[in-house]
C-alpha cells in the first residue's frame, strides 16, 4: 500500500542490499531463483514507513519510563520509521543543551528517526517564553508544552510570533484550566449520574478557538 504512487494491491516486492528494486504483480519469474530469500507476508500490510508525530521517549531523566533506545525500538515494531518526541522531560527539552543531547543519544541508539520538539516556555510552565530561535539551531521540528496549555494569551500570540520567524509549527494542548477545574470525565448525564465532576467540551473548545484566531493573526499553523 503507498497513496503516493497509487499502490494499493496484493503482490511482490523486491529488496536488494536493503532498499526496494521493484514491485511487481507476479513472482514466478524468480521462482527458481537460489539466492532468493522469501519473506512470506500474506495477510499482512507493506507500506511506507509511518510517522508519529506525539511520542514520549522520556530521556533524560525519566528513563525507568521508556528510554530513546527502548522508544524507538517500540516504534520500529509498530511500523513507524519516524518519531516526534516530547519535550516533557527532565530537565525539560526547553533549551538547546537538552535537544542537542536528545540528537545526539537518538543519533547513537535509535533505529528509527527521531524528531525532537522544543517547549514553547521554560520548564513547560506557561510563564515565559522559552528560547526558540536556539532551539531551532539545534534542531527542533517543532514548539509545544505537550500536556499544558499557555493560558495567558498575550504570550501565547508571542510564542506564535517567533515560530513564524522561525518556519515551526506550534503544537497546543487545548485545555481551559478554569472551565474544566477538577473534572474527571466528560460532562453529561453519566457524570452527573456518578457524581463525578465533569469536564465540558466547551473547556477545550475555547482553547482551540483562541488558538484559531490567532494563527490567523499570527500566520503561523497551530496543531
Amino acid at each position: 500500500m503507498d497513496p503516493a504512487n497509487a499502490i494499493n494491491r496484493v503482490g511482490d516486492v523486491y529488496i536488494s542490499d536493503g532498499k526496494i528494486e521493484r514491485v511487481d504483480l507476479d513472482a514466478r519469474a524468480r521462482q527458481h531463483d537460489d539466492e532468493l530469500e522469501i519473506i512470506d507476508a500474506s495477510g499482512l500490510v507493506v507500506a511506507p514507513g509511518l510517522i508519529d508525530i506525539h511520542v514520549h521517549l522520556r530521556e533524560p531523566g525519566q528513563s525507568a519510563k521508556e528510554t530513546i533506545a527502548t522508544g524507538a525500538r517500540a516504534a520500529a515494531a509498530g511500523g513507524f520509521t519516524s518519531i516526534v518526541c516530547m519535550p516533557n522531560t527532565s530537565p525539560a527539552a526547553d533549551n538547546p543543551s537538552v535537544v542537542t543531547w536528545i540528537n545526539d543519544k537518538a543519533r547513537d541508539e535509535a533505529c528509527v528517526n527521531v524528531f525532537p520538539t522544543g517547549g514553547i516556555t521554560k520548564g513547560l510552565a506557561g510563564e515565559e517564553l522559552a528560547p526558540i530561535g536556539s532551539m531551532q539551531a539545534a534542531g527542533i521540528v517543532a514548539l509545544t508544552d505537550d500536556g499544558h496549555c499557555i493560558q495567558n494569551h498575550e504570550l501565547m500570540r508571542r510564542a506564535l510570533e517567533y515560530a513564524r520567524m522561525f518556519g515551526l509549527p506550534v503544537m497546543d494542548h487545548c485545555q481551559d484550566y478554569d472551565l474544566v477545574g477538577k473534572g474527571v470525565m466528560h460532562e453529561g448525564y453519566w457524570s452527573a449520574a456518578l457524581g463525578l465532576p465533569g469536564w465540558p467540551s466547551a473547556g477545550e473548545e475555547a482553547v482551540v478557538a483562541r488558538n484559531v484566531l490567532l494563527a490567523e493573526l499570527c500566520g503561523t499553523p497551530i496543531h
